[in-house]
């Protein structure tokens, strides 16, 4: 097992904390906040995993920000998956 990196450790969990605040913030609020809490997390996995300087490397709270994002992006598309597979 490789050990990860203080950042990516640290971004990861941030992650699932704030996934689950802002599920459980949804599933309280109705069909209206479920709606925009699926719009943030779709706008969250967007951030861009330094696609402009593919030589530059992050360091510091640019480096959790990142892990952070790669995280809901793996969520996201592990729920896509689920939700395409429970359809069938």
């Amino acid at each position: 097992m490789t050990t990860m990196p203080p950042e990516e450790l640290e971004g990861r969990l941030n992650a699932h904390r704030e996934l689950m605040i802002d599920l459980i913030a949804a599933m309280i609020g109705g069909e209206l906040t479920t709606t925009r809490f699926v719009q943030r997390l779709r706008d969250d996995a967007t951030f861009k995993d330094n696609e402009e300087d593919p030589g530059f490397s992050p360091d510091g709270a640019f480096s959790i920000e990142n892990a952070m994002a790669r995280e809901v992006r793996s969520v996201l598309e592990a729920a896509r998956a689920r939700a395409k597979a429970d359809k069938t």
